[in-house]
């Protein structure tokens, strides 16, 4: 692996010229520095890549997974890095990602890199309401309301569920209309769950989104992406 000189544009002998990045994931530029000392490091012991798609991305880079070190002990460098809070969990293939998940969610639960309270001016990490903010037993987690505009990550306990014939709202308070609420398009939500009506097993579950925070009446979130979505197990 040749040693990186930025955390999106990776280059190795065995894909001559190809640029290549880390799939499933994003630096924010806060921590890109951290990120990328630890990119430098990684990339000085044999490392092994394994394509996501043959398909380049818009900038022509090839996402590939890395690992680094021996077959019995070995880094997966993705996971490294969500599991210090120096990268954001981006799922685009539709590989499992229950490792890169619960890297970053022991990122969070930690509050490390990105995820520590004072990291950010405008922290990525959210919750819907007052009575969420006892999830990792602190008190002071941001506030969905008040990231209008930004892409954040939010966690939150589903109170109800209404359904429409195009879409289903996923409500997270008691007044919708003032409320968080996750929209999901029947498309989506038929991929997701097959019925709509087993969207009400989740009620009184943790749910984890990412996405883009709107505001309709109350904070929204328009689901773009089924891997950006997950409910905890019962």
């Amino acid at each position: 692996m040749l040693p990186p000189v930025a955390v999106d544009q990776l280059f190795a002998p065995d894909f001559a010229k190809q640029p290549l990045r880390l799939s499933d994931i994003a630096f924010v530029p806060q921590f890109e520095a951290a990120a990328l000392s630890w990119l430098k490091k990684a990339s000085q012991e044999p490392v092994g890549i394994a394509k996501i798609t043959a398909k380049a991305d818009y900038l022509d880079r090839l996402p590939v997974r890395i690992r680094s070190g021996s077959p019995n002990s070995f880094l997966i460098w993705q996971e490294t890095l969500l599991s210090k809070g120096l990268a954001l969990l981006m799922p685009e293939t539709s590989d499992d990602m229950g490792r890169l998940i619960a890297a970053e969610d022991a990122a969070i639960s930690n509050g490390l890199g990105m995820w520590r309270d004072d990291a950010m001016d405008e922290p990525p990490y959210v919750v819907a309401g007052a009575s969420d903010k006892t999830l990792w037993g602190r008190s002071n987690l941001a506030d969905v309301k008040d990231a209008i505009g930004r892409f954040v990550v939010v966690d939150a306990v589903l109170v109800s569920v209404e359904h429409q014939e195009w879409r289903s709202y996923l409500n997270f308070g008691q007044d919708w209309r003032r409320d968080f609420t996750i929209a999901i398009g029947s498309d989506l939500r038929d991929v997701l769950v097959g019925t709509k009506e087993a969207l009400d097993d989740w009620i009184g579950r943790k749910v984890r989104v990412r996405g883009v925070i709107e505001n309709r009446g109350g904070p929204y979130i328009a689901l773009r992406n089924i891997n950006w979505l997950c409910v905890e197990a019962q």
